[in-house]
């Protein structure tokens, strides 16, 4: 249990914590012989069956809007969704800039990091938000980061469905994202970032709009699929 409290960077009791709640869900369990080695559970497979659909179905919905998005901005766009306690990439589109953002698909980040992090972690339970963050809130050294991870910025995420980031993925990087809803709430994050020479006042307010019509467009997109296909 030490190693994996600190492979993914968490106290020792929140591993066992987080444990004893995927040995709950049937996600984990034991290895045979071995009580001290976990495998994933059988409700694991299922879940990441069901999360390969979705993601094709999401992929699908989005794909033009990320497009349009970097066509708008002329910035890399992304499209990222939750994974676990991370935010993992699923699709983008790279800005023509020679100097751009740089995320690989299927890179996998903290969630409480840049735009479309928190995003969605905003988007999550209270319960569950508050147990990510009592964790992550003691490590922080930024105070600029923290204020961004209070309730009350967190809660007017929820409120406007948009956010914005200063220096949080890299040094000099702006970003933006907005949240992809579907029927059943907040699903992925969409947004653009580049070097912040880049974005004036004007440049600024011009991505966030675009940013936040890319995320309505997939929205709209998402639910006509899951319409069609019901």
């Amino acid at each position: 249990m030490a190693d994996l409290a600190a492979h993914v960077g968490v106290p020792l009791s929140s591993a066992y914590r987080y444990i004893t709640l995927l040995r709950e869900e049937g996600l984990v369990e034991p290895a045979p012989g071995n009580d001290s080695l976990y495998r994933l559970g059988a409700r694991a497979t299922a879940v990441g069956r069901a999360a390969a659909d979705t993601d094709t179905d999401l992929l699908n919905a989005t794909r033009s809007h990320l497009q349009a998005l970097r066509d708008a901005t002329d910035e890399s766009a992304i499209l990222m969704r939750r994974a676990g306690d991370s935010v993992v990439c699923i699709d983008r589109a790279e800005s023509r800039h020679p100097v751009r953002l740089q995320i690989e698909l299927g890179q996998v980040m903290p969630t409480h990091v840049g735009s479309a992090g928190r995003i969605l972690l905003a988007a999550l339970p209270a319960e569950r938000r508050t147990l990510y963050l009592t964790d992550v809130l003691p490590t922080l050294a930024d105070d600029r980061q923290v204020d961004a991870l209070m309730p009350e910025a967190l809660d007017r995420i929820v409120d406007t469905g948009w956010t914005e980031s200063f220096d949080e993925f890299d040094e000099g990087v702006w970003g933006c994202a907005a949240a992809i809803t579907d029927a059943t709430g907040v699903v992925a994050a969409i947004g653009t970032a580049g070097p912040v020479y880049r974005f004036d006042e004007p440049a600024r307010w011009a991505a966030i709009a675009a940013v936040r019509s890319a995320a309505d467009g997939a929205s709209n997109s998402l639910r006509a699929a899951s319409e069609l296909s019901s």
